[in-house]
């Protein structure tokens, strides 16, 4: 049986950073990066934190692909709580993967019952249209906001994150005073061949929502945080019940640990609702908010606001009746343009983007009016060129699933990444 050990838990850099020390069997070996084993570093000391919260953030890292390996993950002490989140986690996943053999199991010298001490409320925030409208709706609540770089944003890009920082620091509705940072480098510390075990996507498939909520276990204990929010960023009824998504209610609300529970909030609301309410807030208290959507290399600012999400977003502010360019866009000229560009005859896209695009198709159908940017007669011509379309027809959805050459690519990009660097330099 392959198996995964924890040797050590170390608190280093004065207190702020956890380092974990493992070591998995030989044929497990090549899916993880040992020169690069995982961390957590935190704004704040987090050295008293009790052992069985302290590895929640590796446990919650490493356990799911300990399931798909079939490897035993061995260490010394975890909250009870947690430990029994970890076995329903489990089965949930089992279920989204029937093919898979599910059968490494969490082995725990000794379990322990923790507890926290407070009342406080935390929002996993990015920054962009679900953690925005989320805390909008929760503000009376006067969560913490953490922010985590290695996710969106990954270590080595200090620009972007730097950018990240700073944005949240001039945003009116933010209290400077809550917002806590967490470093982790939870998409590296493994090889590309993770991404392999789900057929590519192993973040959006699986990891996210455990990896992000449990890093915070340690900074909670010391905040005293017992309820923590995650913006949904998927709908009731839009995701396919049986196929995996890492961050929803049926995965999100299992994790839990001492007296401690997550809410996945906002699951009710589509995406056009959110667009409505956060509009609906803004023009209502007055507060202005610059949405960040986009981590696009090309972003110039806020937004790249070319994209086909910041495209999105664009068009569903539009037909709230906002105007896009105080929400942290500069839209171009030419955005209607770009907008009905994406609708060629067999287009191929994701079911869940194809649903936002219908969903926008829904709203434009409903609503009076618009926001004018340039040309009310050209751009309501525009707008129902939109409607007018046959998504159905017009997209289909086979990109749903990987094909063998986009495989193909993906490995030869990850094993020789100095061949990429030579077709850039080429080109």
């Amino acid at each position: 049986m392959e198996s995964i050990r924890l040797n050590n838990v170390s608190f280093v850099d004065d207190g702020t950073k956890i380092h974990y020390d493992y070591q998995v069997s030989k044929g497990i070996k090549k899916y993880f990066d040992l020169e690069n084993k995982f961390y957590v570093k935190y704004g704040q000391k987090v050295e008293d934190t009790p052992l069985g919260l302290a590895v929640i953030p590796f446990i919650s890292n490493i356990m799911p692909i300990a399931w798909f390996l079939d490897a035993d993950v061995i260490i010394e002490e975890l909250d009870t709580k947690f430990y029994d989140a970890v076995l329903s986690l489990k089965e949930k996943f089992k279920e989204y993967f029937p093919n898979r053999r599910f059968k490494g199991d969490l082995e725990v010298e000794n379990l322990i019952s923790d507890n926290i001490d407070g009342e406080e409320t935390a929002l996993l925030f990015s920054g962009g249209l679900d953690s925005f409208e989320c805390y909008t709706r929760n503000y009376n609540l006067n969560p913490f906001l953490i922010s985590i770089h290695g996710a969106d944003v990954g270590i080595g890009d200090t620009k972007r994150w730097n950018d990240f920082v700073r944005y949240n620091s001039e945003e009116e509705i933010v209290n400077n005073e809550r917002l806590f940072y967490i470093e982790s480098n939870l998409r590296e510390f493994y090889t590309y061949q993770v991404e392999l075990l789900v057929n590519l996507g192993w973040w959006g498939k699986v990891q996210h929502g455990m990896a992000l909520l449990g890093v915070i276990a340690p900074l909670g204990y010391q905040l005293g945080i017992d309820k923590i929010f995650i913006a949904s960023s998927d709908t009731e009824g839009e995701i396919d019940l049986n196929s995996s998504w890492g961050s929803s209610p049926f995965i999100d609300e299992k994790m839990r640990w001492a007296n401690s529970k997550v809410i996945h909030d906002g699951y009710q609301f589509s995406r056009t609702d959110k667009t409505d309410n956060l509009v609906s807030y803004v023009k209502t208290t007055g507060i202005p908010i610059k949405l960040r959507v986009c981590y696009s290399e090309k972003r110039d600012g806020y937004n790249c606001n070319v994209c086909e999400k910041c495209q999105r977003t664009i068009f569903g502010l539009i037909l709230s009746g906002a105007d896009p360019n105080i929400y942290g866009f500069n839209v171009p000229d030419n955005i209607y343009e770009l907008i009905l560009g994406n609708f060629t005859v067999n287009r191929t896209m994701d079911t869940a983007v194809k649903y936002l695009w219908k969903s926008l198709q829904v709203k434009a159908k409903s609503v009076d009016s618009l926001f004018i940017l340039n040309n009310k007669e050209k751009e309501e011509k525009q707008v129902q060129e939109f409607i007018n379309l046959d998504l159905d027809q017009i997209i289909n959805t086979e990109g749903d699933e990987v094909t063998g050459t986009q495989k193909i690519k993906f490995v030869i990009r990850n094993r020789f990444p100095w061949l990429l660097k030579l077709y850039k330099s080429i080109k």
